[in-house]
């Protein structure tokens, strides 16, 4: 795999996304808000939330007046790419570009009269392990963005190899990941979300019928700020919303501006500690949150192994786990093994280990 020269704004922008959201992290770390920016000369002095100011190296790459985008006379190296010369409507896509074309720093605007200064900020941390800075990548890029793209420019920043053979992607420090229709789904070094998924399936279809089994067609009502629901008007049980469903974006309730903080957010660390996108990423499609059973995922981080969904208002839903005594499930027969092992299991999952993850936490040493 070689990275070639770009050719569009979308190659410049893909070339540095990895890069630029951990950058981004290390920003944050060490400086936190930024409240206010001043450019003079070679200077820009950043002003930050309860703390002083800092003056950093910075160069103006463009100006702004007007609501359009003028970029500074263009320096031997940049590609001959119309939407990096002269002058363009001003959007996020050219901050990326601007970033691209300047080893990735962070780009700050400098209010100034009537126009603002778009300034580079001469802030280069350290590379954390490949393997980190690969999933702070993930977590700050954009959506839309080419990923094999991004990965062959996050090599060539790194000065490391990197080679394909199908779905997995292979860097020469040895840090590994899945890339699979254009998506990363797993970063080397722990669980992969297959492996979650098969370790909780039979687990939690047999607590799923336990709870239709029980109640029925029961209507869940959650009180959010207590953190509890009521079954079928008559069972109080604790309640963690795990994701709200609003048209077609499953939104993680980590990320949900409009949800308390709740154990939900062990999701999200789970997914950064395991190397597992598809949880430590906002947002999903709802189709594909529906496709790989994110609410089964869930239950083994959090230790609850029943879920419903029910309605939050007029345009979205909640997805519940569910802990009560009255879900708690009774000693194991052969009647309700036998059921269980007849869920539907998804041919991409390990049915052997979907097995033993299910007789170990039933205690089941024969069958």
């Amino acid at each position: 795999m070689d990275l070639t020269a770009p050719t569009s704004l979308s190659d410049v922008i893909a070339d540095g996304a990895l890069v630029q959201a951990g950058v981004d992290e290390a920003w944050r770390r060490e400086f936190g808000q930024v409240t206010g920016v001043e450019f003079s000369g070679d200077e820009v002095r950043v002003h930050r939330r309860d703390q002083a100011a800092v003056d950093l190296p910075g160069r103006q790459v463009a100006v702004i007046r007007g609501g359009e985008w003028t970029w500074e006379p263009a320096w031997p190296g940049v590609p001959d790419i119309a939407e990096l010369h002269g002058s363009h409507p001003a959007d996020d896509q050219l901050v990326a570009a601007a970033r691209t074309l300047h080893g990735n720093v962070p780009v700050l605007l400098a209010p100034s009269g009537e126009l603002t200064r778009v300034i580079a900020v001469g802030f280069r941390p350290s590379p954390g392990p490949v393997r980190d800075s690969l999933i702070a990548g993930l977590v700050g890029m954009p959506e839309g963005v080419d990923v094999e793209r991004s990965l062959l420019g996050f090599a060539a920043t790194r000065g490391l190899g990197i080679r394909r053979e199908g779905d997995a992607v292979s860097f020469s420090d040895g840090t590994a990941l899945t890339l699979v229709d254009g998506r990363v789904t797993h970063v080397g070094g722990g669980l992969t979300l297959a492996q979650v998924r098969a370790d909780a399936r039979y687990l939690s279809f047999e607590h799923q019928l336990l709870l239709v089994g029980r109640f029925p067609d029961a209507i869940v009502q959650v009180n959010i700020g207590r953190g509890t629901a009521l079954i079928a008007d008559r069972v109080q049980a604790t309640a963690v919303i795990i994701a709200t469903i609003t048209g077609d974006s499953w939104t993680w309730a980590w990320a949900d501006p409009h949800l308390p903080p709740t154990a939900a957010a062990n999701l999200r660390r789970f997914g950064l500690d395991q190397g597992i996108p598809e949880l430590f990423r906002p947002s999903v499609p709802v189709d594909r949150a529906r496709h790989l059973a994110l609410e089964e995922v869930a239950k083994p981080v959090l230790g609850i192994w029943t879920h419903a969904v029910t309605r939050l208002n007029d345009t979205t839903s909640a997805v519940v786990l569910l802990d009560a005594p009255e879900l708690h499930l009774p000693a194991p027969t052969e009647e309700t093994v036998a059921a269980t092992l007849q869920a539907p299991l998804d041919p991409a999952l390990d049915r052997d280990r979907a097995l033993a993850a299910y007789r170990s936490r039933r205690g089941i040493t024969t069958g």
